[in-house]
């Protein structure tokens, strides 16, 4: 390609010399102006072209994908409460979808199952030799969560760490215990429905952009009622309340599919 060489002084001169009175414009002087000005044009024009074509390295990525669907499989515990006779927690399945929402928040909808464990206790036995046997308690919890995404709607070297928490309700599934069939009716244990609050923080782990892994730590409070019997004033219990809050932490691995 030719390069023009353009002296704008000696051209600003030559015009200034040809406007005196009396003389004609240069004709060569306009056209050098003109070339002097496409090239001024083309060059601006190119300039957003070439910075449009860098890239910048980014460790960001934008999920594209709104909405996901996944099942979880893991571990809950919990504590039993005064008298011992709430169930300890067990392994935990589910299901769970989730949509995004504007910026980093998102919205969940968690339904699982615990296959737990109580002891039965009788209150009328000796201390030391309450526990009569044991019962399984299967646990079914339905909650919603909003979650905190700190990346944002994006991913961080393909993981996006977040904090939820949420409420639903916890309920029994199980059917009565042979083993509750030895107390008293005023004695049995009935876990019934309850409160269920949620506190948790995990991350997510796009493996591609239509499947991902999960992992989540989750605090959990709920009531169980205390049955009529441990409230006796002849059994000697001090200070029964009708009901105590218990808390349990869970732990489960999640795989998600996106679309």
């Amino acid at each position: 390609m030719r390069t023009v060489g353009l002296n704008l002084p000696e051209a600003l001169k030559s015009v200034n010399q040809n406007n005196d009175v009396g003389e004609e414009p240069n004709p060569s002087m306009g056209l050098s102006l003109m070339r002097f000005y496409t090239v001024l044009v083309i060059c601006a024009l190119l300039t957003p072209v070439a910075a449009m074509a860098q890239t910048i390295p980014s460790d960001f990525s934008y999920l594209e994908k709104r909405q996901e669907f996944g099942l979880f499989g893991g571990y809950m515990s919990s504590g039993s409460g005064r008298f011992g006779y709430g169930p300890t927690g067990g392994p935990t399945l589910g299901a769970r979808y989730g949509i995004e929402l504007s910026g980093p928040m998102g919205f969940e909808g968690v339904i699982g199952v615990v296959d737990s464990q109580r002891d039965v206790v009788d209150p009328g036995r000796d201390e030391g030799d309450r526990i009569v046997g044991q019962a399984d308690q299967l646990l079914t919890t339905i909650d919603a969560r909003i979650r905190f995404s700190f990346a944002g709607r994006r991913s961080w070297k393909q993981l996006s760490p977040f904090l939820t928490f949420g409420g639903g309700m916890v309920l029994n599934s199980s059917d009565t215990a042979p083993a509750d069939e030895l107390l008293l009716s005023e004695d049995v244990f009935d876990f019934g429905t309850s409160f269920y609050g949620t506190l948790g923080v995990g991350s997510r782990w796009f493996i591609t952009e239509r499947f991902a892994l999960r992992g989540d730590g989750v605090f959990s409070l709920y009531k169980i009622d205390t049955p009529p019997g441990f409230s006796d004033p002849a059994r000697g219990f001090l200070n029964v309340e009708e009901g105590e809050w218990l808390a349990g932490t869970a732990f489960s691995i999640s795989l998600l599919w996106r679309w």
